[in-house]
């Protein structure tokens, strides 16, 4: 896992219903890097996604660590 995912799921870990707003300017990403750490990142598998971090749809999207995401964290 690369740097910048690993430092967004300490954030989300730290910070869980983040903004994705929010979660961008503190990684210095675009909202289009995030996206693509996102999918990289979430629980889509079809696509590779490692099932760490979902993405709440609402109004603003708010970023959650995964059961797996926190097991993983913990052992850390």
């Amino acid at each position: 896992m690369d740097e910048t995912a690993a430092a967004l799921l300490d954030l989300v870990g730290r910070h869980d219903g983040l903004s994705l707003a929010r979660a961008a300017k503190a990684l210095q990403l675009s909202q289009s890097q995030l996206r693509r750490l996102l999918a990289a990142l979430g629980p889509d598998t079809t696509i590779g996604g490692l099932d760490l971090i979902v993405v709440d749809d609402g109004e603003p999207a708010r970023l959650h660590l995964t059961a797996r995401a926190r097991e993983h964290l913990e052992r850390a």
